[in-house]
């Protein structure tokens, strides 16, 4: 899960925002993000799938954002990837957000993330103690 996905011209994915499970919100909620992206590779077996379809589920268990297309592919030799774009989606209450996928068949839990309030020094703070070196050289965003 990323804020955009991007394909280069040589066909390599470049994820941009990628989130490690939680996403840090510094306003008061509800939070409008402009884009949400989510990159999905599988090991395939077949093809042709028919449809792919993947949910986005709020703490509540509310769908907030819903994907589908086909699911069809070149080669079953190597990787198959699904990119899935939404935006603006609304956050609106803090809590486990849970993603829900189905290729060809009913959805099942993909994984899921949380959405917490942040300190706005904590990120740059645990960056900088992981990287001391980068200290002189970085700055907050």
């Amino acid at each position: 899960m990323c804020d955009d996905v991007r394909i280069e011209n040589n066909g390599k994915y470049l994820l941009i925002g990628v989130y490690s499970g939680t996403i840090r919100v510094r306003k008061a909620l509800p939070v409008a993000l402009s884009m949400l992206s989510f990159w999905i590779q599988l090991d395939l077996k077949q093809l042709d799938f028919d449809d792919y379809e993947l949910r986005l589920l709020d703490p509540r268990r509310q769908e907030i954002a819903h994907f589908r297309g086909p699911a069809r592919f070149a080669r079953a030799d190597e990787p198959g990837v699904i990119v899935c774009f939404t935006g603006p989606l609304t956050i609106s209450s803090y809590g486990t957000y849970s993603i829900e996928f189905g290729l060809g068949r009913p959805l099942r839990l993909l994984g899921t993330f949380a959405v917490r309030s942040s300190d706005e020094g904590v990120p740059f703070k645990a960056a900088h103690a992981a990287y001391p070196a980068l200290a002189g050289l970085s700055r907050q965003h």
